[in-house]
């Protein structure tokens, strides 16, 4: 289960995005991806831990793209099976959700800004 995030597709100011340094691209990247496999990582399903466990966040070199993934055999299993009952708060589409959540996407949004901001 993967969630890809491409620089340009996050709405924040252009020039900001265009003056910014490939470090701060790939901190920001980095902080921004890192916060929703947080998010993700309380509402994946929980039974001893390794699905929660094979969360990996992965940034380009460049910084202008990256990566939330699960890593077990069921990880897209019980991302998209809908029956099954898990404990509470957890739940299928533990990594869709947060990623199209406004109030996860606007707070994705300061972390890439302020990476920004702090290298000008």
């Amino acid at each position: 289960m993967k969630v890809k995030l491409k620089i340009d597709r996050i709405e924040i100011d252009r020039n900001l995005i265009k003056n910014a340094t490939k470090s701060a691209k790939k901190k920001g990247m980095w902080s921004a991806l890192d916060y929703l496999a947080g998010v993700s990582k309380a509402e994946v399903p929980l039974d001893q831990g390794p699905l929660k466990n094979s969360c990996a966040v992965d940034v380009a070199d460049d910084g202008s793209q990256g990566t939330v993934s699960y890593d077990t055999p069921y990880a897209v299993r019980q991302h998209e099976e809908m029956g099954y009952q898990h404990q509470g708060g957890r739940k299928a589409k533990y990594l869709e959700d947060p990623a199209n959540s406004g109030a996860v996407a606007q707070s994705m949004r300061n972390l890439l800004r302020r990476a920004f901001e702090e290298e000008m």
